[in-house]
């Protein structure tokens, strides 16, 4: 379980560029606030998409694979957001993925959580995630991507996102690798 909470938190770090400093870096490229709505729209819409029709999705890959599928679709995520930003259907591209960032990687990991902690443990696994997977990044994502735009530019906090997020790709990776052999479906 290491390696899937190291996973969420390079995930959920790499997605605070897109939370906090999102519409800022659109705003410094001249975006207009009516665009940067849009887009804002496009990742709601795509987001409950996912949701509305994940039972028809999920069974299609083991939770792990839904886990690393995730992490590489942030890694292009980020990358289209941070080498992309001034061409609109680019950024286009990147706010749909959110189905997949988002929407499929949490789907993935409450599922997961819920086999590996069963029972009594859920409350503690669910704790695990919402202190490692979305306290701790939220608080280092904000603090430390203040520090790089203001030193570096907002373009900065998304190549560092894109770090962050090839970092979950690996840890994914583990996982899938450690649990792939011994529980196909559903880890």
């Amino acid at each position: 379980m290491q390696w899937f909470f190291a996973s969420v938190f390079f995930h959920v770090l790499a997605h605070m560029a897109v939370y906090v400093f999102f519409s800022l870096y659109l705003d410094a490229l001249g975006y207009s606030k009516t665009v940067i709505g849009l887009l804002w729209g496009v990742s709601v819409v795509v987001e409950i998409g996912w949701f509305y029709t994940q039972s028809r999705w999920l069974p299609h890959l083991s939770l792990s694979a839904w886990l690393l599928v995730c992490a590489a679709l942030t890694t292009l995520r980020m990358g289209l957001t941070a080498g992309g930003a001034a061409l609109w259907p680019v950024l286009l591209l990147a706010q749909a993925l959110h189905a997949f960032t988002f929407a499929a990687h949490h789907a993935s990991c409450i599922a997961l959580l819920s086999h590996h902690f069963p029972g009594s443990l859920r409350g503690r696994g669910q704790a695990l995630y919402t202190v490692l997977g979305y306290g701790l990044p939220g608080v280092l994502g904000g603090l430390g991507g203040g520090l790089l735009s203001a030193r570096y530019g907002l373009v900065s906090v998304f190549w560092a996102a894109l770090v962050c997020s090839a970092l979950a790709t690996v840890c994914a990776w583990q996982v899938w690798r450690q649990l792939h052999g011994a529980h196909h479906k559903p880890a």
